[in-house]
């Protein structure tokens, strides 16, 4: 196993730069923001030297992941503040349409890291990647990773909680700001969106899949 100490220049600068990132983000780095953030002339360079690292046993790497850089003890301490959270599918933030077959969506080998900070407890997490600008007032833009928490009941969901949501008779989802009516019989989807409206579901039509706990924002590849 290598010693941070036997390393080339280079190679410590991106351990260095993974390190300072991780700890002011609570996540890891793109290969993009690596290669910035240490200067390397390409991504490929970046590649290259993080399967160097990643043989001397100082990181590992998910291939599928786009922050799938994790350091090992040898580099830093390991945080227990980090946690993977499964991508488990999309979600559209537009209008709502046809949700795929279920094992179409399932990728439990591509996940994403997090700051536990950011979201608590890890029970019934899981992430969806958004498709659509509905919900762009909100800060959740095309591309943008949510990580939703699954939601025991109905009422687990407070008025303006942004939730996704599957609509039973028309086998639809959609992830919208939720209001529910006085009466209860209605929910009200609300956009986030000025060029959208709000529309309303018969609550006994619309099943709450989880709530929004944060937003992973898109970075440029």
């Amino acid at each position: 196993m290598a010693t941070t100490s036997a390393l080339p220049e280079i190679q410590m600068r991106i351990l260095d730069f993974i390190n300072r990132y991780v700890e002011e983000r609570g996540m890891p780095p793109t290969i993009r923001e690596i290669q910035q953030g240490a200067g390397l002339s390409s991504t490929s360079m970046v590649s290259y030297h993080l399967r160097a690292l990643e043989k001397a046993n100082l990181l590992s790497r998910y291939e599928r992941c786009s922050r799938g850089v994790i350091l090992q003890h040898t580099a830093r301490p390991q945080s227990a503040d980090v946690i993977a959270v499964p991508i488990v599918g999309q979600i559209v933030a537009s209008k709502p349409v046809p949700t795929p077959d279920a094992d179409a969506l399932a990728a439990p080998d591509n996940v994403i890291h997090v700051a536990r900070s950011l979201v608590g407890s890890t029970k019934g997490l899981y992430a969806l990647e958004v498709r659509g600008d509905s919900m762009i007032d909100a800060l959740i833009n095309d591309g943008d990773i949510v990580i939703m928490r699954k939601v025991e009941s109905p009422t687990d969901i407070k008025n303006g909680d942004l939730a996704a949501v599957f609509l039973l008779d028309r086998n639809e989802s959609t992830l919208k700001r939720v209001y529910r009516e006085a009466d209860g019989r209605r929910l009200k989807l609300k956009p986030e969106n000025p060029t959208m409206k709000p529309f309303y579901v018969d609550a006994r039509q619309a099943m709450i899949l989880g709530r929004v706990e944060c937003v992973i924002r898109r970075v440029a590849q």
